[in-house]
């Protein structure tokens, strides 16, 4: 799907080999790259959805964690390496951002994400 065609759904996605899948209610009418120095090493294009939008269904165990900072949890699939959600904490709130190249029937080339400034966050 392209993204003037994308409407809040529930969508499936996963690693590249399979040991990860999760699913994701999602519009991908947000999508963003972050600047900070490890989202620039990674390069995905993502997207932030409330926790409660967010299932992951296979691979509790296969998924490995960087920390990062404090409000950010990254997971990658220990076997492939591909990184596919972040979960952020931030108050009471939480969001998981999905790394868009893991949802399938999603057409990343088409979504202009915008630039989130991670790098100067405290």
């Amino acid at each position: 799907m392209g993204a003037a065609e994308m409407t809040m759904e529930k969508h499936h996605g996963s690693c590249h080999c399979g040991a990860v899948a999760f699913e994701v209610v999602s519009d991908f009418s947000s999508p963003y790259r972050c600047n900070c120095s490890f989202c620039i090493r990674r390069g995905a294009t993502m997207q932030r959805v409330p926790a409660s939008n967010f299932l992951l269904l296979r691979g509790e165990d296969a998924v490995g964690l960087y920390g990062g900072r404090d409000f950010a949890k990254h997971y990658f699939c220990k076997t492939c390496g591909i990184p596919c959600f972040t979960r952020i904490y931030r108050g009471q709130e939480s969001e998981v951002a999905v790394n868009v190249g893991c949802v399938d029937d999603v057409d990343w080339q088409a979504l202009v994400p915008d630039l989130f400034d991670g790098a100067h966050l405290l």
